[in-house]
């Protein structure tokens, strides 16, 4: 059974990180297909697991707008939330199919 997108992983509110001049937000969730989609984003600085909490600190880049970035990051989790990689005898019914 599929998890709701939302349980899949959760977004904290971008705050400035003291004395770094950049913005960061904490992101949680298991996933590691979501994590290298986050890590690999041009906005993202840098990408840090906070051990003890599991959390994942998302700085973001100083050439990319805080706000504008926390929805691009946002978006692309819930595109690649949703994805779903069919099983290959589903790929050939749709293949025969179409």
């Amino acid at each position: 059974m599929n998890q709701p997108l939302d349980s899949r992983f959760k977004l904290g509110i971008p705050q400035e990180l003291p004395q770094q001049e950049r913005f960061a937000f904490w992101l949680t969730t298991t996933d590691r297909k979501l994590l290298a989609t986050v890590s690999s984003m041009n906005c993202v600085a840098s990408v840090k697991r906070h051990r003890p909490t599991g959390r994942i600190l998302v700085a973001i880049s100083t050439d990319h707008d805080p706000d504008e970035a926390w929805h691009w990051i946002y978006r692309e989790l819930e595109e690649a939330a949703s994805y779903v990689e069919l099983d290959d005898i589903w790929v050939e019914a749709l293949k025969w199919i179409l």
